[in-house]
């Protein structure tokens, strides 16, 4: 199969994935009858929107042959930092109602990973290079910002 109908193949995929997840949208709406949190707690709305993005980054990864862009082995990105470099973070703390269901954090954590991604592209654009990033869960050992201002005051 050729790059630009492997490309095509996975942008049928991709069609589909977004039409599956239109629907989980819709049958969802109706059967929680404008009631937003069960809307939101809905498996089926996250588990749609999951096979989206992964059709999205089959896509991505079609399309750069076609244009002529060959992908490098990924290496440890701090092992090949050349410039000055610095780590940033930020600490959310999220919380659900206690009634609603667990699978919410998981819906927090992609919420935060695709601001992620566009804070990395907010970034590139304004000129600085962001060689890697990542978004996880747990409790990392950070100085929060109400702390930091406990301290200078």
């Amino acid at each position: 199969m050729s790059d630009v109908e492997t490309l095509r193949e996975t942008l049928a995929t991709l069609h589909a994935r977004i039409d599956e997840w239109a629907a989980a949208v819709e049958g969802v709406a109706v059967e929680s009858d404008g009631d937003s949190a069960q809307a939101m707690a809905d498996p089926r709305l996250e588990a749609a929107q999951e096979r989206f993005y992964e059709g999205l980054a089959r896509f991505e990864d079609a399309s750069l042959p076609v244009l002529g862009v060959v992908r490098e082995q990924e290496q440890d990105a701090q092992e090949n930092v050349e410039f000055p470099a610095d780590d940033f973070f930020l600490h959310f703390l999220v919380g659900i109602a206690p009634s609603a269901p667990r699978e919410r954090f998981e819906e927090a954590f992609e919420l935060i990973h695709q601001a992620g991604h566009a804070l990395v592209d907010q970034l590139v654009d304004a000129g600085f290079a962001v060689p890697t990033f990542a978004a996880s869960r747990g409790e990392p050992d950070l100085t929060t910002y109400d702390e930091d201002r406990e301290e200078d005051g």
